[in-house]
């Protein structure tokens, strides 16, 4: 699957996942609806990106852990710790330098 196909690039050159037209989930999300809750499997989960093994789970504008206000399931997580924060920082550099 080419990049293009599931992903756009910013102008820092970080990679972001593009959403389905139709259900406006994750193109990765195997699902038929575009409602929150609709049921759905990720076609890629044993290999899915690292920002997604991490959410739901962001970095706010000040570059703290926080939990995604998107979240339809926010009462499934607590509040991110120290490893959550320091991993999504590592990620965000390491994508913020090309690698």
């Amino acid at each position: 699957m080419a990049v293009e196909d599931f992903a756009w690039e910013n102008d820092q050159g970080v990679l972001t996942l593009l959403n389905d037209s139709d259900t406006r989930a994750c193109v990765f999300l195997v699902t038929e609806s575009a409602a929150e809750d609709a049921p759905g499997l990720c076609a890629v989960h044993e290999d899915r990106p690292e920002g997604c093994r991490h959410y739901p789970f962001v970095l706010n504008d000040n570059d703290v852990a926080v939990l995604d206000e998107g979240c339809p399931f926010p009462e499934a997580f607590g509040r991110p710790g120290p490893e959550e924060a320091a991993a999504l920082l590592n990620l965000e550099e390491r994508m913020l330098r090309g690698g």
